[in-house]
């Protein structure tokens, strides 16, 4: 009998310790989103880049403010870049993505090279009204 309450919680221990193991060290899920419309980004300083349809965002955290937020994994060949220590790593300073608006499709057609597939897919997202449209294809035409 105190064999079998022995085996009996030995088994029990282990089963517990081998669900406890699965639970920490199993694979965390990451869910990501692929983009199908360009993105502007932006900083306090310039609003001049753009994020490319493809490009994965991998999801972080939402905030209660309406923002979440995701990370991009950029590949640097060949460049070694100057790296300092982030005192505090609660001071993040992100870029924000966002679609865009007349303004900011007129300054990108000025200043960047964009593809006739980037061009229809940004035109094609319900961001710009038709008129918007029409008015910074007009400008652009005549700013050439």
């Amino acid at each position: 009998m105190p064999g079998t309450i022995l085996s009996f919680l030995g088994g029990a221990t282990a089963a517990s310790l081998l669900f406890c193991g699965y639970l920490i060290w199993k694979p965390a899920t990451v869910k990501i989103h692929r983009l199908t419309t360009p993105l502007q980004l932006s900083t306090e300083q310039a609003s001049n880049g753009l994020l490319p349809v493809g490009t994965t965002l991998y999801y972080d955290t939402s905030f209660p403010e309406g923002f979440s937020r995701y990370k991009i994994y950029v590949n640097i060949n060949r460049m070694s870049l100057e790296l300092e220590t982030l005192r505090d790593p609660t001071m993040i300073d992100p870029v924000d993505a966002i679609a865009f608006s007349q303004g900011a499709l007129l300054k990108l057609l000025r200043n960047h090279p964009l593809t006739r597939k980037d061009l229809d897919t940004i035109l094609s997202t319900d961001y710009l009204t038709k008129d918007e449209i029409k008015e910074v294809l007009s400008e652009f035409v005549a700013s050439k």
